[in-house]
C-alpha cells in the first residue's frame, strides 16, 4: 500500500507569524462586537479583560517574531533601513517567498502574481496554482500600498516617477483591450477623455475603428505604477538577500536579454534616503556577468554614495 503523502510542516516563522495575524483579527472582532453592544444601548456582558489579554499576547507574540527576523541578514542588513516595511511584514515576505527557493527574480514575481500572462496581470481563480496571491496582497497592499506610499519611503519616489509617466503616455490598440481606459482624441460621435465600456468600444470596432488612441485611467494608471514598484523592490529582495547569504545571482531577465542597460538600485531610508551601500559590488557581479556596463538609474533626491 503506497504510503500517504503528508504535506510539510510549517516553519516555527511561519507559524508565529499566522499566529500573530489570527490574534490581531480576533482582538479587532472582540472589540467589534463590544462597539456593536453600545451602538444598540445595551451593555456588553462579558469581560473586558480579554482585550488586554490579546493586547498581552500580540506584544509576546511580535517579539519573538522580531527577535527571529533581526537575525535574518536580508533584514538586519537591508529592510529594517526602509521606512514602512517592519518585523511583521518582512516576515511574512521571508517566511511565505523567501529567495533561495527561486532561480532568478522572474520565478519570485509568478509565485507573488505579477507577472503577466498574455499581457494582463493574473487574477484570482477557484483551483489556479503556481500563484500566492495572499503573498501578493501583502507585497502589493501591506508592503507596497500601506508601507512604502502611506510611509514615505524613498521607493515611493519610483511610484511617483511611474505614476506620472503611465497617466501621461498614450497607446494605440484595439478599444475592445483597452475596455476603462480614455479616448485621447476623437473618434466618431465618442470625444476626446471618453472612458470606454463594451458597448462603445463595439461601436467604434463595427464603425472601422480598430485601433484608436488611449490614456490610461488614473486609478488604472495608479495600480500599475504600483505594480512596478513593488517587482522593482521584490527584485532588490531577491538581490541583496542570496548576496548576503553567498547563494548565486543573476541580472533580471530583461536586462539580461531584453536589451535594456539601465538598472535600479536598492535603497535605504535610514540615516537619510540612499542608494544600499552593498550594492556596489552587486553590481559588479552583474556587470562581470554580462561583460557590460550597467547603467544606474537613481531617483531624485536618492543620495548615491557615502561620503
Amino acid at each position: 500500500m503506497a504510503e500517504e503523502k503528508r504535506p510539510p510542516v510549517p516553519s516555527y516563522p511561519r507559524l508565529m507569524t499566522e499566529t500573530y495575524l489570527d490574534l490581531v483579527e480576533s482582538r479587532k472582532r472582540y472589540v467589534q462586537r463590544i462597539k456593536s453592544y453600545e451602538r444598540l444601548g445595551a451593555t456588553w456582558p462579558g469581560p473586558r479583560s480579554i482585550i488586554d489579554i490579546f493586547d498581552n499576547l500580540i506584544k509576546t507574540v511580535k517579539a519573538e517574531i522580531t527577535k527571529w527576523v533581526e537575525q535574518q541578514p536580508v533584514y538586519s542588513g537591508w529592510m529594517c533601513d526602509i521606512k514602512g516595511i517592519g518585523p511583521i511584514n518582512a516576515a511574512q515576505l521571508i517566511t511565505m517567498a523567501h529567495y533561495s527557493r527561486f532561480p532568478n527574480p522572474s520565478k519570485l514575481w509568478k509565485y507573488c502574481g505579477l507577472a503577466p500572462v498574455d499581457g494582463r496581470i493574473p487574477k484570482k481563480r477557484r483551483g489556479q496554482k503556481g500563484v500566492s496571491f495572499r503573498l501578493k496582497a501583502v507585497v502589493c497592499y501591506k508592503i507596497g500600498w500601506m508601507g512604502f506610499i502611506f510611509k514615505n519611503s524613498v521607493y515611493r519616489s519610483l511610484f511617483d516617477d511611474f505614476s506620472t509617466s503611465y497617466k501621461t503616455r498614450i497607446y494605440e490598440d484595439n478599444p475592445l483591450n483597452r475596455v476603462g481606459d480614455v479616448l485621447a482624441e476623437d473618434y466618431g460621435k465618442y470625444k476626446a477623455g471618453t472612458v470606454l465600456d463594451t458597448q462603445k468600444a463595439s461601436w467604434l470596432v463595427k464603425h472601422g475603428y480598430e485601433r484608436v488612441k488611449i490614456k490610461l485611467k488614473p486609478v488604472h494608471a495608479v495600480k500599475m505604477a504600483l505594480i512596478k514598484m513593488v517587482k522593482i523592490f521584490l527584485c532588490h529582495y531577491w538581490l541583496v538577500g542570496r548576496w548576503l547569504d553567498g547563494l548565486p545571482i543573476t541580472s533580471p531577465w530583461i536586462i539580461k536579454y531584453g536589451g535594456h542597460g539601465d538598472i535600479y538600485p536598492p535603497m535605504i531610508d535610514k540615516p537619510e534616503p540612499m542608494v544600499w551601500p552593498g550594492w556596489w559590488e552587486i553590481q559588479e557581479a552583474l556587470e562581470e556577468q554580462l561583460g557590460r556596463k550597467l547603467s544606474v538609474v537613481v531617483p531624485k533626491g536618492v543620495k548615491v554614495k557615502e561620503e
